[in-house]
């Protein structure tokens, strides 16, 4: 396969590099988006985990679909039942910006279902490999940051009371961890797609969805 054009590239690399920009900010100075920055992030990390369940029916149904119109009808479904559970978090924390997220991380991956310069075949050989590494950089990252020592540059203690993190457990207490995990992780995305990483799969079968 020929590399992929700069402007397919940077389209499907661009969602997650600005993610992981945002995150990295967050890390050095934890109040740059006022108070309730982090918390925003950490949930953040929480709809990215749903979406990478949802990768795999965007994956292996909406583009194995023969026609648009079946595409079209089965990108709606997928983001009606999904977007449920974003929904009951926007109700809980009485704010619609986890409808945003949901729709901003969505667009990281199926960005590169909307590349011209490819076929079918491997536009699904790439959003399988896609979905692959996310899965397991997202475990990783999880485990990693939870053991390894990080530095929490701008989200010192004393920061910690003023940003007001509900509940408790490590992500609560340290909230470094999670700023730092979703910096890594999306990063990871971003320089992954922007290189064209593909894991090696087998060739995807083209359904008759």
């Amino acid at each position: 396969m020929a590399f992929p054009r700069l402007p397919a590239r940077l389209l499907a690399a661009l969602p997650d590099a600005v993610t992981a920009g945002v995150f990295l900010t967050l890390w050095i100075a934890p109040l740059r988006f006022g108070d309730g920055g982090v918390r925003t992030a950490m949930l953040v990390m929480l709809v990215e985990f749903v979406l990478i369940h949802a990768a795999m029916f965007l994956g292996t149904r909406v583009l194995s679909a023969r026609t648009p119109a079946r595409r079209i009808v089965l990108l709606l479904v997928f983001a009606g039942f999904y977007g449920m559970f974003i929904a009951a978090w926007s109700v809980v924390f009485r704010a619609w910006w986890p409808l945003l997220a949901f729709a901003w991380l969505l667009l990281g991956k199926a960005a590169i279902a909307a590349d011209p310069g490819r076929s079918e075949t491997e536009r699904l050989r790439r959003m399988q490999s896609d979905q692959l590494l996310a899965t397991l950089a997202y475990l990783a990252g999880a485990f990693a940051t939870t053991l390894v020592p990080l530095p929490r540059l701008g989200i010192g203690a004393d920061v910690v009371p003023q940003l007001g993190l509900p509940g408790g457990g490590l992500w609560v207490e340290q909230p470094h961890t999670v700023i730092a995990f979703g910096a890594l992780y999306f990063g990871l995305l971003a320089w992954s797609k922007w290189r064209d990483w593909q894991l090696p799969l087998p060739s995807p079968r083209q359904g008759g969805a």
